[in-house]
């Protein structure tokens, strides 16, 4: 009886065993990581739910065995990559795993290039990933970054092709010197114009420090916050070859809204139609021909339908780029190397505009023994404009053309008999706008060259020494050419406001180098809890420039734009500066248990500009940071709350915003009837106690992530206050000038940079993040000097600052009488506003509130 039941059991067990075995199965599969492609070793892999798990092999594969049902999902996860559900429905799955920028454990490159752990940052910063970064395809990296970064405020300063742009981050600190972000490239502080002539395939990521905590590693340019570029390095193992090339087209995204009821004619009453004024007050629109202009040489006059066109609008072209990019990685044990080439041919929005960019990287990296590494980068870029210098002057005139006028008929000016031809277009006051695009020629040529070379050896694990050496070079040629016209004399003698002009020509070159050498000495050492990071650094930086242009009218042999073809004398000018900057600095970072840390630098500068008195500054900073999800139990194994730091910091910076020669007497040339030529002394006197604009600050935020990283974002508040300004305040003429420049006057910036981001899809491949920062902050201009209250920035005539008014910067003009409510007064009788007035703020140049969206759907 008993061997009985020993064999059923026996049989039993077998055949549990034998099911169980038939209701697994076996999946394998490769991890890599989506940046660069290479296996990751050490993955886990787990059957959710359970404890079944693996991990991957030293070349990123891996083999499990899971239950057969298609319900499972397996849960890849690795320090620094964000977490991926996959189905078990395959038999073979291989994943790519994407870098996590939000884990506090990531090392990010901070100021100076010094890589530090996130959670150790007591300050606000941005961190953007090449994905993020290209995935608009935008040509540019500042079009790259626009909407994506709290409190990074981007505007295009120049029209056409290629514009230049402005970055400044948490508004304006200075009423007359630079506001604007600094720019570093893999070490190398650049100017701010290669923005628009990096290659953003090139770029690995792009880091911005929001406020001043970047000054102490780069010294008083940093005042105004950092943007740090890093770009791409080789990768060990199989070199990678990438060939794209993107398309792009650009449109004009809106125009100022204008009437299209009525047609040519002025203010005054009755209303009248007037063929040759552009101002557009007449009758109605009816649909009837009309005449336009005058009558011309032939006895003609031109007829037009008199109604509403949109050829003003439709002038402008359809912008097209095509940019194609190249780039190889390789690398080993010792070495890695990263080239790059780009070639980018655009047409502009502007008829006839053209732009070409040609661009070359070689990044490399060597072990030359086990403590010692270099570091080596070098870039060309060369980019060449043919271009029209009229497209503002194009683009005012097209607005102020009534909308009758067929615009898009005029191309044909060469032709004598045309409507087009200068000499019988229709308008007394502008011309063709396709004749002044051909007209008048600019061709521009900018060569960037970038270079820098680091040395990094490590004596022990706790004690390195850093040597760097960057340069940063741009040369600029550019030949404007007019053609002139001379008109006909039945033109000259009709009574129209039309005058020749003569041809002209003028040459411009300029060179710019900004050099920069570095020495950082580095010990970090874990003593228990505590961890101790301190660097102490020398900076050398010294920067040269030098321009010269001449220009001359009246060409003798027409459509040879030489000087040597000029009928006169050429004009020619040219100036030379040449600045030193140097700088100490130490910067220490306490840390206990990988919870709380303090972070405190210091810096002394001495700057050339400055009398040899007031040479040296010093400028310190301190921030902290505390995660509480690390310091407390109940706090570590929340269901709910992945992380959450607290930060706040402390800043005091200096920064000379004066031109390189502004504190030294100069003589100018001048010609007078009874004297001749000779020099007379500059119209500006100079403080003798001229000291940096003081920048004093202070910041708080909290960083979180939630519901296993479903959630994600930050909160900063900040505050900073701009003293002693660099302002020239008007003088009595008895004095023997008319200006002097001083330190005076506080500008103050108060605001609250938020990011917030959801991700409601991450399973499988499937990945949906949307969200989105919102930034507020509020520019006030508080004192001036004792009886000034009004100053225009940077020379403005129309963009202010006023103590009265307070918000900073104000647009100043001229409005319509208006009543308590805000309405135009107008006359009972002919309906027309009944005058205007002079002083009126009509708005300020930086929005107080700025909101950017994202929508990132990926498989």
């Amino acid at each position: 009886m008993k061997r009985k039941l020993l064999k059923c059991l026996f049989f039993l067990i077998v055949f549990i065993a034998f099911e169980a075995s038939a209701q697994d199965k076996t999946i394998t599969g490769m991890v890599t990581a989506k940046d660069d492609g290479l296996p990751i070793p050490g993955v886990s892999i787990k059957l959710k739910g359970t404890n079944r798990g693996v991990v991957t092999d030293a070349k990123g594969r891996y083999s499990i065995s899971v239950p057969s049902t298609e319900k499972d999902f397996l849960v890849y996860s690795f320090v620094g990559f964000k977490t991926k559900e996959i189905s078990t429905l395959s038999r073979t799955i291989d994943v790519t795993l994407e870098s996590n920028a939000n884990t506090l454990d990531e090392v990010v490159i901070a100021a100076g290039g010094i890589k530090r752990a996130a959670r150790e940052q007591g300050y606000a910063t941005t961190r953007i990933d090449a994905e993020a970064l290209t995935a608009g395809k935008s040509p540019t990296i500042a079009g790259g970054l626009a909407g994506k970064v709290a409190g990074l405020q981007i505007n295009a300063v120049g029209t056409g092709v290629n514009p230049a742009y402005r970055l400044v981050l948490r508004g304006d600190r200075s009423i007359t010197g630079n506001n604007q972000a600094l720019i570093v490239l893999d070490g190398a502080v650049v100017p701010n114009e290669l923005l628009g002539n990096i290659n953003p395939d090139d770029v690995e990521d792009l880091t911005v420090l929001n406020g001043a905590s970047g000054a102490a590693l780069y010294g008083s340019d940093a005042s105004n916050g950092v943007l740090i570029i890093t770009t791409k390095r080789g990768k060990k193992g199989t070199p990678v070859i990438k060939l794209s090339n993107t398309t792009a087209i650009e449109k004009i995204s809106f125009y100022p809204e204008l009437q299209n009821r009525f047609g040519s004619g002025t203010d005054d009453y009755p209303v009248a139609y007037e063929p040759i004024e552009n101002q557009q007050y007449g009758p109605a629109f009816d649909g009837v021909s009309r005449p336009i202009g005058r009558i011309n040489q032939f006895g003609q006059t031109q007829m037009v339908p008199y109604s509403a066109t949109r050829d003003k609008y439709d002038f402008w072209d359809t912008g097209i780029s095509n940019q194609t990019d190249f780039s190889l990685s390789s690398g080993d044990e010792k070495s890695s190397t990263y080239i790059s080439a780009q070639y980018l041919n655009g047409k502009g929005t502007t008829p006839k505009d053209e732009y070409d960019r040609i661009a070359f990287r070689f990044n490399g990296d060597r072990n030359i023994t086990k403590n010692f590494s270099a570091k080596y980068n070098i870039s060309f870029t060369q980019n060449k404009y043919d271009t029209t210098p009229n497209t503002s002057s194009i683009y005012d005139n097209l607005l102020n053309t009534p909308a009758q006028i067929p615009l898009l008929s005029y191309t044909d000016w060469q032709d004598l008999t045309s409507w087009a031809n200068p000499n019988n277009y229709y308008n007394d006051y502008y011309r063709n706008p396709y004749f002044a695009i051909d007209n008048a020629r600019q061709k521009q040529k900018n060569d960037y060259i970038t270079g820098l070379v680091e040395l990094n050896y490590k004596v022990n694990d706790w004690i390195s020494f850093i040597a760097r050496a960057s340069l940063s070079n741009r040369y600029y040629e550019s030949k404007t050419a007019t053609d002139g016209f001379t008109y006909t004399d039945f033109v000259l003698g009709s009574g129209s406001s039309k005058a020749n002009f003569a041809s002209s020509v003028s040459d411009r070159l300029f060179q710019n180098s900004n050099f920069n050498s570095d020495f950082i000495a580095n010990i970090k050492k874990d003593i228990k809890d505590f961890s101790i990071n301190f660097l102490a650094g020398a900076n050398l930086k010294s920067f040269t420039y030098k321009t010269m242009s001449s220009s001359g009218s009246g060409l003798q042999v027409p459509y040879l734009y030489n000087l040597g073809n000029i009928t006169g004398t050429p004009t020619a000018s040219e100036s030379n500066e040449n600045t030193r900057r140097y700088g100490v600095w130490g910067d220490v970072t306490v840390g206990y248990k990988k919870y709380l840390f303090l972070h405190v630098t210091g810096r002394n500068d001495w700057v050339s500009i400055l009398a040899p008195a007031n040479r040296s500054f010093f400028y310190p900073a301190a921030d902290v940071s505390f995660i509480p999800t690390d310091a407390f139990d109940f706090l570590k194994n929340s269901k709910w709350l992945d992380y959450w730091k607290i930060r706040g910091g402390i800043s005091k910076v200096g920064n000379v915003n004066v031109d390189t020669y502004a504190l030294l007497s100069t003589f100018g040339s001048q010609t007078g009837y009874n004297y001749g030529t000779g020099y007379t002394p500059s119209s500006l006197i100079v403080s003798p106690d001229l000291k940096p604009e003081i920048t004093n600050g202070y910041e708080f935020g909290t960083d979180f992530r939630m519901f296993k990283g479903r959630i994600d974002g930050t909160v900063t508040y900040y505050h900073t206050s701009s003293t002693g300004q660099a302002i020239n305040a008007g003088i009595a003429a008895s004095s023997g000038f008319t200006s002097y420049l001083l330190n005076a006057g506080e500008l103050e910036n108060t605001g609250l940079e938020s990011v917030l981001h959801f991700t409601p899809i991450n399973k499988g491949n499937w990945r949906l993040v949307v969200g989105g920062n919102y930034t507020h902050n509020v520019n006030k201009l508080l004192s001036l000097t004792p009886g000034l209250t009004r100053i225009g920035v940077s020379g403005s005539g129309t963009i202010y600052g006023d103590t009265f008014v307070q918000t900073y910067p104000i647009i100043i003009g001229s409005d319509y009488v208006r009543d308590s409510e805000g309405r135009v007064v107008v006359d009972r009788n002919t309906g027309n506003p009944v005058g205007t007035t002079t002083g009126n703020v009509l708005g300020n140049t930086q929005p107080k509130n700025r909101l950017g969206l994202d929508f990132n759907l990926s498989w």
